[in-house]
């Protein structure tokens, strides 16, 4: 029982660390400062150049696998549940970071660092090609509401994939699904709610 919560909270705590925002003061930027306040790599990237956001962007894909990842390789943990709120807790550490007094990133890229973990290259490559295909690539120019209606929609394109999961025996998807959408909708709330009221 104590090992798992360790896991857990480890994977919390690993999600918890905001790279792009010690990276961003370590350039005298804060990006609590910068567009929406978000202290995360599209920030970075908007407020430095593309290499440092992408190196802001990988870190925070990383810590969505890191330590969790090992913790299934080396010491052969098969527990798909557990794996799934050890995944969670990344996303939840990230977004609610007590480092950053609980006001984190949005939890994009951790979010794929996440799907990684628990379902190998097929959530990725399913959630990167359905915010593709919303244009999430463009960086520049798009306004907070506008990313925050492509990230949903870009979830929203993931429900044929996690349907198809579960009728295949694999209900924990759905787990992971339900609760990293409902992270990333509240991540994204006030944009959402904009965008929803000006409907």
């Amino acid at each position: 029982m104590w090992d798992k919560i360790l896991i857990i909270l480890l994977q919390f705590l690993s999600g918890s660390v905001m790279y792009s925002y010690f990276i961003a003061k370590l350039l005298n930027i804060d990006l609590r400062k910068v567009r929406d306040g978000n202290p995360g790599a599209y920030n970075l990237w908007i407020s430095t150049n593309w290499k440092i956001g992408l190196i802001g962007a990988l870190l925070d894909y990383l810590k969505g696998i890191y330590p969790l990842l090992w913790f299934v390789r080396y010491k052969d943990i098969k527990d798909k549940w557990l794996i799934t709120i050890s995944a969670l807790a990344g996303i939840f550490g990230h977004v609610f970071s007590p480092f950053m007094e609980g006001k984190g990133g949005k939890g994009v890229a951790v979010s794929f660092g996440a799907w990684t973990v628990v379902t190998g290259l097929e959530g990725p490559l399913f959630l990167g090609l359905s915010m593709f295909i919303f244009n999430l690539a463009k960086m520049r120019g798009a306004t907070p509401e506008e990313d925050a209606l492509k990230v949903f929609y870009g979830f929203l394109c993931l429900v044929p994939y996690v349907i198809y999961k579960v009728f295949t025996g694999h209900l924990y998807i759905l787990i992971l699904y339900l609760g990293n959408f409902g992270i990333i909708a509240y991540s994204h709330r006030n944009e959402l709610l904009k965008v929803f009221a000006n409907a």
